[in-house]
């Protein structure tokens, strides 16, 4: 009887547990789903990965997706092949700033939400595709028309107020 007794409490203090654990992540998804929703948000990046050699930390390196409604502002540091048309920019990276083209999001696998977008620099076509984690990670992928294939790890975050 008492080894029974023990068993039925440890069965209820993982089941007790396990519920505490599911009702954070269940608010964790709908303030994530909202900031996405408020389009008002930031990413900023700690991981670069070119699609040949290995990770390059971006940690203390300038680099952001900003949304404000129906506009983005980004820099991206890039470090790959390109493969034709122009030089590299002057400022080394993949950077644009003005309106959203071909947006959408949708919902991905794990509670994760999809955004997608296409933007122009100069005569170079880039694809993005962020996949943003209820926790609030973020998978950054940016295929270009003139670039190899690059994608960057990091966090979501509320878009701070400038100054």
């Amino acid at each position: 009887m008492n080894l029974t007794i023990k068993y039925l409490t440890i069965i209820l203090t993982i089941i007790l547990l396990q519920s505490c654990g599911s009702s954070a992540n269940t608010t964790k998804i709908a303030e994530t789903k909202a900031l996405i929703e408020s389009m008002e948000f930031e990413i900023e990046h700690d991981w670069l990965n070119p699609m040949s050699g290995g990770r390059i930390n971006l940690i203390g390196n300038t680099n952001f997706i900003r949304f404000k409604k129906d506009s983005v502002n980004l820099f991206l540091p890039f470090f790959g092949e390109r493969f034709s048309g122009g030089g590299y920019n002057n400022e080394g990276g993949i950077i644009y700033n003005g309106p959203l083209q071909d947006f959408e999001i949708s919902s991905g696998k794990n509670n994760s939400q999809i955004i997608k977008f296409s933007t122009d620099q100069d005569t170079e076509n880039l694809d993005f595709s962020i996949n943003i984690f209820p926790e609030g990670d973020v998978n950054t992928r940016v295929n270009s028309s003139q670039r190899s294939f690059i994608s960057y790890q990091g966090r979501l975050s509320e878009l701070e107020e400038e100054e």
